[in-house]
């Protein structure tokens, strides 16, 4: 039997999620405010895999879930309210196991409130864990609908689907490693939820008090926008430009593709400055025409925008690959 803490995960998780370790109620914690991070591991010789999380949102509102898979397997969801759950394995041969941040709420204070997700070990029962191989890595960037929110109903947490929303079909389909960077409700000029501050704020942030330790993904996708439809156009074009001006020099060695929200919304606005920047433009228009409340993709709308991105992202990962 292994036990991995906080500490220990760390290497595990840090390439597929904006993780850090931190205390909660003197608990070291492996600890992330994004829905859809990931910790990806090889299991040796294990015949279960034991994990046990803090159910650290708004108890009073929904608990928290994660979701898990063994070897891209069908994705099971758990409440973290249950604390500790097991993962069995099929064989104690090696195994493809992958542990996600499903489901939490609006009301989660997860940028000043520490209610992120929180995850204290993982155990290995025998055996041991290792870094899952490497693939291409991407970066979303966005806002619920990026995120999963809302995918399989009107129950906040329960109803998420981060593992089966448009970048998680994108990213099993392309065989990428992806790290979300993305808020209910956020947009460019809009606040987040959960005392989340605008895009160009949280970009930088984990939360109020981290600062996220960049990474070098070989692209960047941006989805953001439709949250601030509400705003003058000539509002929306300054930030939004600063935004993506911002994201250039976060990321500058790597490809920057913009999306057209699937909502349409600014759309020419979008299409310009992408066009000032010379950035690609990724055209959504048709992609999604099934949707749970009016702008949210359901199931149905998230499988077919998310072969639709897979399609449009596919020619230039194999110029990335190509490339190296």
């Amino acid at each position: 039997m292994a036990i991995y803490h906080a500490n220990d995960l760390l290497p595990l998780a840090q390439r597929t999620g904006r993780w850090v370790v931190r205390k909660i109620n003197n608990q070291p914690v492996l600890y992330t405010t994004n829905l859809g991070s990931v910790i990806k591991m090889v299991s040796q010789a294990a015949r279960e895999v034991q994990v046990t999380v803090l159910d650290n949102g708004s108890a009073q509102v929904a608990s928290q879930f994660y979701a898990y898979r063994v070897d891209q397997g069908q994705w099971q969801r758990v409440a973290a309210a249950k604390g500790t759950w097991t993962i069995p394995l099929p064989s104690c041969q090696s195994h493809l196991i992958e542990v996600m941040t499903a489901g939490n709420t609006d009301l989660d204070p997860v940028w000043t409130g520490q209610a992120g997700f929180a995850i204290i070990s993982i155990t290995s029962r025998p055996g041991a864990l290792h870094p899952a191989p490497l693939q291409p890595l991407v970066d979303f960037i966005g806002d619920s609908i990026t995120t999963g929110c809302w995918v399989a109903g009107h129950h906040a947490s329960a109803d998420y689907r981060p593992e089966s929303n448009y970048v998680g079909i994108a990213s099993d389909q392309l065989g990428i490693d992806s790290v979300r960077i993305a808020y209910s409700a956020g947009g460019v000029l809009r606040p987040a939820t959960g005392g989340v501050p605008v895009a160009s704020q949280f970009l930088p942030q984990i939360d109020q008090t981290t600062r996220w330790a960049v990474n070098r993904p070989d692209m960047v996708v941006v989805n953001i926008g439709v949250n601030d439809r509400r705003y003058p156009t000539d509002q929306f074009i300054l930030a939004y430009d600063h935004f993506i001006s911002q994201v250039k020099s976060t990321f500058p060695n790597s490809l920057i593709l913009i999306m057209v929200p699937f909502s349409q919304t600014f759309r020419t606005e979008i299409v310009r400055c992408a066009h000032r920047h010379h950035l690609p433009v990724i055209d959504t228009r048709g992609w999604c025409t099934s949707f749970i409340d009016g702008l949210h993709p359901d199931q149905i709308g998230a499988q077919t925008a998310g072969r639709r991105l897979a399609g449009a992202l596919a020619p230039f990962l194999k110029q990335i690959k190509g490339g190296k």
